[in-house]
């Protein structure tokens, strides 16, 4: 789900938003958004070639000596989950956000396998192409699956990794198990109208989002749902697999940070999850969903530089 926080200056906005009503301008006003939260955090916008393919990102500029951390989005999402929670970082560390494959900007491809073990491989190689050899990793649901598997694949490469409202284990059912059993996917909105109800569930406290960027979500969320039911299914498949069993390879140290209102993915997993990683601390925040970065992210980016390893 790719959620966008604007700040005070658009909250300000928000009535003149409703008077935007044709895509022409929505989309301009989007656009702008994204970009004045972007330039908060000093985020810009870049792309990389892999394999004859064009894969997009946000980049903070980098300072000598500076540690570099990549951040991972969930299942439906984009790298402009991250927009909020950077700012606190960006002054410290070298900022990458990652469109993951079939997600964002990135090429729609039906025929592409989007497991975990794949999603990992496309990090390594854009880590490698832009000569990181030492990377920290923050990841929420989906990508925090990706950032542990990571961590327990290429353990030399990872300082350390920051987990926010994990995927990989579900011992504990949670609401959107009960609804998958159901034939009901809520993480997917096929419709434009169904976009309010992704936001109400993956978020305990919605916050306020002007009208024509929720709309611009909306119609960008709609038009996903092929792609999001092929990347779903490669990734409940992947997860069945033994991940679970990976984890103790892991060897940096671990941070997992889970909302207590979590209706994705039940936040009493994360005792499991810490107990299968030999370096983990646990974190629940209270009233928060499954989007802590997005709710409160100040909270979680304070978390985040306080367990950071020191030099």
């Amino acid at each position: 789900m790719k959620a966008i926080i604007l700040s005070a200056c658009l909250v300000a906005l928000g009535a003149l938003s409703i008077q935007i009503t044709t895509d022409h301008y929505r989309y301009d006003f989007y656009k702008w958004a994204i970009e004045f939260e972007a330039s908060n955090a000093q985020l810009a916008a870049k792309t990389i070639e892999l394999n004859k393919h064009s894969f997009s990102y946000l980049e903070s500029p980098r300072t000598e000596g500076q540690e570099t951390i990549i951040m991972l989005h969930g299942f439906g999402a984009s790298k402009e989950n991250w927009l909020r929670f950077s700012a606190p970082l960006s002054e410290k560390y070298h900022l990458i956000a990652l469109d993951l494959m079939g997600h964002g900007e990135n090429t729609r491809d039906l025929e592409q396998s989007y497991s975990i073990a794949s999603q990992v491989e496309y990090v390594r190689e854009i880590a490698e192409k832009l000569k990181l050899k030492k990377i920290h990793l923050i990841g929420n649901s989906m990508g925090g699956a990706i950032s542990s598997l990571y961590a327990a694949t290429y353990p030399e490469q990872v300082q350390s990794v920051v987990l926010i409202s994990p995927a990989g284990i579900h011992d504990i059912p949670s609401r959107m198990d009960e609804l998958l059993a159901e034939g009901i996917n809520p993480l997917i909105a096929n419709t434009v109208d169904d976009f309010e109800n992704l936001l109400s569930f993956v978020m305990e406290d919605t916050p306020y989002i002007p009208a024509a960027i929720t709309k611009v979500e909306a119609e960008k969320a709609a038009s996903r749902v092929e792609i999001n039911q092929k990347i779903f299914k490669d990734l409940r498949h992947d997860l069945e697999g033994g991940f679970e069993n990976k984890l103790a390879k892991i060897k940096s140290p671990v941070l997992i940070i889970w909302g207590d209102h979590d209706r994705a993915i039940n936040f009493e997993n994360i005792d499991k999850y810490a107990a299968l990683i030999p370096n983990a601390q646990k974190l629940v925040l209270k009233d928060i969903g499954h989007l802590a970065m997005i709710e409160a992210p100040n909270v979680a980016a304070t978390a985040t530089l306080e367990f950071m390893p020191k030099g």
